[in-house]
């Protein structure tokens, strides 16, 4: 670990062969992860938040202007920027002029793609010859992590972890400019990766504490990411919001203490409590028994013993564990989701690196075992899992209902119907339509009304979140009877609602309960 990092030269024939091996991965990935998340899109499993909210912003940046997000369901209109702190909407926003509403959705496969990328480039520099370097690779676009979170819309951290390998590939190989850029790209993919970055940088220093200017280097990056984030969650998010309120994402980690460094050194000097998190469900429901204990299984079955064999990357874990099962959120716990995607980085350098220290003759074994593991893992959670609210159909490539609407719909149809609606008017949509609905400079999440023109709806109550079913039911009959409203379109499966008269209450918001 002390010395830089040389790939092992082979022969032309074998990186000929290696090379065709690797393209046929790459091409393939591309196509299952394509599998995944663009057939949700076009089949309106795509939501409002996230995908709808930074498509949103995605055009006003396009047009070289600031956002004001109109999506969310717990805040009024107010900067982009406070609900998550990310640059990356910003940074690919001329996509958006060839790409429209799909544009993140390429921009996050593309992101798993050249993470994958830098996995094999860190894997060579290890010293695997080409060949077991791409089985490093497959296992790594094999992880669960991956699945589960294509399978649900876009989230900027699926982007910001894929930089992690690019960064330790490059501060291997003490190419310090480009692992900077790899470092910033990271910080300002999503103000909550701040705190992963604190400890891949203290990984880094750790596993070179022999050589003092490159641990020091490590730890300089720690202070710097620790910097970057109080900086934006106590300053900037705040100051950028239209009511100036602190930081978020703190309340779900509030029954640990009334702030953030009450909450880690609450945990930290009470054992029990920390085992109770890490471990147990607290909700006290039975319903989420088991939650944890599937993540903590998949997680070591899927390569996570490197990790403890390494421990450096254990150490590069540990916030994401934390972040995910000290959480009072269920919904994080398990392996739903985009909670989970840093982990599938970290744990292929692990394996990468673990394997490069084994005999040659063991390498092979070690990694085909992995794969294979790996792979088995992940196929048995498309199919079942005890993380609640998994819905098979978004996530399973391998099910022919995945290529079916979930709700029956008449997809070609509907994007017809959508077509015809016109655009920079205000409108209040339902979540899965929102997405394929921002070109216009007011979007809504209905049942938020406020100043909304035109109302968007689904009439189907099996996607009517925030609301129940019948909640979103009885809204669509009070808006048809109301008064001010009248029926623009309809057909069997859209309800498009116009205003009659201006809005009497420009604030107004239908009730419902988060």
């Amino acid at each position: 670990m002390s010395t830089l990092l040389r790939p092992t030269p082979v022969s032309a024939a074998d990186n000929r062969r290696a090379l065709r091996w690797r393209a046929g991965l790459f091409a393939g990935f591309a196509l299952i992860y394509s599998a995944v998340s663009l057939v949700n899109h076009y089949l309106f499993r795509t939501a409002a938040l996230d995908l709808g909210l930074t498509t949103h912003a995605l055009r006003d940046y396009a047009h070289l202007r600031g956002h004001t997000s109109t999506l969310l369901v717990d805040s009024p209109p107010t900067n982009f920027l406070f609900a998550h702190f990310t640059l990356i909407p910003a940074l690919v926003s001329p996509l958006y002029w060839l790409l429209g509403s799909w544009t993140m959705l390429v921009v996050q496969i593309g992101a798993l793609l050249l993470g994958g990328w830098g996995v094999y480039c860190f894997a060579r520099a290890q010293g695997l010859r080409p060949g077991l370097a791409n089985l490093v690779l497959a296992y790594f676009f094999s992880l669960w992590a991956i699945y589960s979170a294509l399978g649900f819309d876009y989230h900027d951290n699926v982007v910001g972890a894929m930089a992690l390998p690019w960064l330790v590939y490059w501060f291997e190989r003490r190419r310090w400019l480009p692992a900077a850029l790899a470092f910033g790209l990271l910080l300002i993919s999503k103000e909550n990766l701040a705190l992963w970055a604190i400890c891949i940088m203290l990984a880094l220093a750790w596993k070179h504490y022999r050589h003092g200017a490159v641990a020091g280097r490590a730890v300089l990056g720690a202070v710097l990411a620790a910097l970057y984030f109080v900086v934006v969650t106590k300053y900037l998010m705040p100051a950028l919001d239209v009511e100036h309120r602190p930081f978020q994402q703190v309340v779900r980690y509030q029954h640990l203490g009334s702030t953030l460094p009450a909450a880690v050194w609450n945990t930290l000097t009470h054992p029990s409590l920390l085992w109770q998190s890490l471990f147990l469900n607290i909700t006290g429901e039975a319903f989420y028994n088991y939650v944890k204990l599937e993540l903590w299984a998949v997680l070591l079955l899927s390569g996570g013993v490197a990790a403890l064999l390494r421990p450096w990357y254990a150490l590069m874990l540990a916030p994401i564990l934390a972040q995910k099962l000290l959480s009072n959120d269920y919904g994080l716990w398990g392996i739903n989701g985009q909670y989970s995607i840093e982990l599938a980085p970290v744990l292929a350098l692990a394996v990468a690196e673990l394997a490069a220290q084994l005999h040659a003759q063991r390498q092979r074994l070690y990694l085909i075992g992995t794969l294979a593991l790996a792979a088995a893992v992940t196929v048995a959670t498309l199919y079942t899992r005890q993380s609640k609210w998994y819905q098979r159909e978004t996530t399973n490539f391998l099910l022919g209902k995945h290529y079916r609407s979930t709700w029956g719909l008449d997809a070609p149809r509907l994007h017809a119907a959508l077509r015809r609606i016109p655009a920079d008017v205000p409108l209040s949509a339902q979540t899965n339509l929102a997405p394929w609905l921002t070109n216009r400079a007011k979007l809504y999440h209905f049942p938020i009304l406020r100043d909304a023109q035109l109302v968007a709806l689904l009439k189907t109550d099996k996607s009517p979140w925030p609301m129940t079913p019948a909640g979103y039911l009885q809204a669509i009959e009070m808006l048809r009877t109301r008064g001010d409203f009248r029926v623009r379109y309809e057909d069997a499966q859209l309800l498009v609602l116009e205003r009659t008269r201006p809005a009497a209450r420009p604030d107004e918001v239908l009730p419902f309960q988060l």
